[in-house]
């Protein structure tokens, strides 16, 4: 099984500064900003989609600072001290394969 790279940094990391009581997890997803809207509308424009046919996320919206934030706050305080090592994908259910479908039909 292949681990993408930045799920390995997050395990070697967790794993080097554990004994310290450093955590280490990786957030990764979509959020609303300038540059993503630029993004998927280029996509669209260019894969001849809708702005929300490009967008891929099965929950139909781009997700928000806040929705981000909320699960970093957690990750951040006392209650989550067991959890390192991980990723916790915050987007919406997006997969990269379903937009490589709608780019190659």
């Amino acid at each position: 099984m292949l681990v993408p790279a930045r799920d390995r940094l997050t395990l070697s990391l967790a794993s080097q500064y554990g004994k310290d009581n450093i955590s280490f997890a990786c957030v990764p997803g979509p959020v609303r900003t300038e540059r993503w809207t630029e993004l998927v509308q280029a996509m669209a424009r260019d894969m001849n989609l809708s702005f929300e046919g490009a967008a891929s996320i099965p929950v139909g919206q781009i997700g928000e600072s806040d929705e981000v934030a909320n699960p970093v706050t957690f990750l951040t305080s006392d209650l989550a001290f067991f959890v390192n090592g991980t990723m916790i994908e915050i987007d919406g259910g997006q997969e990269k394969p379903q937009m490589d479908l709608l780019r190659d039909r």
